[in-house]
């Protein structure tokens, strides 16, 4: 999805446009892995996942190989958006295979896993192309990109076998997705969940879009040391989202999210603050330096504050849909990438040389999921079934 964010200046210059129409490349494949997930994923239960899985990998590989080729912006846009429809197969149907071939505890497991990788990807992936920039450029870096779906073609076609019987699939039409929709719909606790899963993605899109441009473009960062920072806010992004699983049993995740909300509103409105200070006029060497520590500081806090809802989200949200389970990721997904593609452009809206879109981006976002977790991340009844399985859990553990 990202490898390719350090190049993002290197980019706007080969290709002569604007900070706003490269970043419009990670939006138009964030609505195609959106697109993607919805279709492919009740296409999924019709024809199985074999067929869909791999003829998305070979469609994510081609249109990779468009965008090393891409000779304007307007061609590497529309490849862009074939490759993250055909890359929405393996995450749509990753977790469609999980469910095919566990249950309980184990899925669960998976499931937690797999969630926190989507989440922490994302935030490493530029480190791999920071290194990369130098050497090959952002071609180069795409390369890379498409070699490695390549390869995930012939996993794909060697080692992942149709996983859902012909016994369990059913007419796969667009009928079952609206009757879904309308019986999660009435459950407004995951709806909120859902709206506030996607709010705090496009939050970490922000980040991805306009760590670029302000730490190079606006301060002045070399490439080798904005590499360095990325790979510290991929670690923190792991240790956070590592160290809210390891607490779940004594700190509710519904209260791991409320904190990390609450947090991330507070952070943001500094980071708002020192974007207005950027922009108002020239600064001394001392104060840039500062503003510049500051700054990395901010992202890595930012990072950190979102890693306490990233793993934890999904998890509450697909935990309330019952036999829904499938329309609900299905869900989850589309509305999580039509956020994250919609918040990518808007914070390259006041150009390359300034910060300020993404200050007001990250605080406008930031209090709406504040005032959405305001009327609640649970309903009535569910401390109190929550309590009841932690007692049962505890004296199974105790029996053994």
């Amino acid at each position: 999805m990202d490898a390719y964010l350090p190049a993002f200046t290197q980019m706007a210059e080969d290709l002569e446009v604007s900070a706003s129409a490269v970043q419009l490349t990670l939006t138009t494949f964030l609505v195609g892995v959106a697109l993607g997930q919805l279709v492919i994923g009740v296409l999924s239960d019709r024809l199985g996942r074999r067929p869909l899985l791999l003829w998305g990998s070979v469609l994510a590989f081609v249109a990779g190989v468009g965008t090393v080729l891409a000779p304007s912006a307007g061609l590497l846009l529309a490849a862009r958006f074939l490759q993250g429809l055909g890359g929405a197969a393996g995450m749509v149907l990753g977790r469609a295979v999980i469910s095919d071939r566990s249950r309980g505890i184990t899925a669960a497991r998976v499931l937690s896993l797999v969630m926190a990788i989507q989440g922490v990807a994302p935030v490493l992936a530029p480190i791999l192309g920071g290194a990369l920039v130098g050497p090959v450029g952002w071609r180069g870096i795409l390369a890379v990109v498409a070699a490695f779906q390549g390869l995930l073609v012939l996993m794909v076609a060697l080692w992942v076998p149709e996983t859902l019987d012909a016994r369990d699939r059913h007419d796969g039409s667009l009928a079952l997705l609206v009757n879904g929709t309308r019986e999660l719909g009435r459950d407004l606790v995951f709806v909120r969940l859902v709206l506030i899963n996607a709010l705090v993605f496009a939050l970490l899109t922000a980040y991805l879009s306009s760590a670029p441009f302000i730490l190079q473009g606006v301060l002045g960062m070399g490439t080798s040391v904005y590499t360095g920072v990325f790979a510290v806010c991929g670690l923190v992004v792991t240790v956070s989202v590592s160290v809210c699983g390891s607490l779940a049993s004594r700190v509710s995740p519904h209260r791991q999210v409320r904190v990390g909300l609450i947090a991330l509103l507070g952070i943001d409105l500094v980071f708002a603050a020192v974007c207005l200070l950027l922009l108002a006029g020239p600064v001394s060497q001392a104060s840039r330096a500062g503003l510049t520590v500051l700054t990395v500081v901010l992202f890595i806090l930012h990072v950190a504050a979102i890693g306490s809802c990233i793993g934890n989200l999904p998890a509450l949200a697909l935990g309330r849909a019952g036999r829904w389970a499938g329309t609900a990721s299905a869900l989850l997904g589309f509305i999580q990438f039509v956020a994250g593609g919609v918040a990518s452009p808007l914070v390259g809206l006041t150009g390359s040389a300034s910060g300020v879109a993404f200050g007001v981006t990250v605080v406008v976002i930031g209090v709406l999921v504040n005032v959405l977790a305001a009327f609640g991340l649970r309903a009535e009844g569910d401390k109190e079934r929550e309590a009841a399985a932690r007692a049962e859990r505890e004296a199974h553990r105790l029996g053994r």
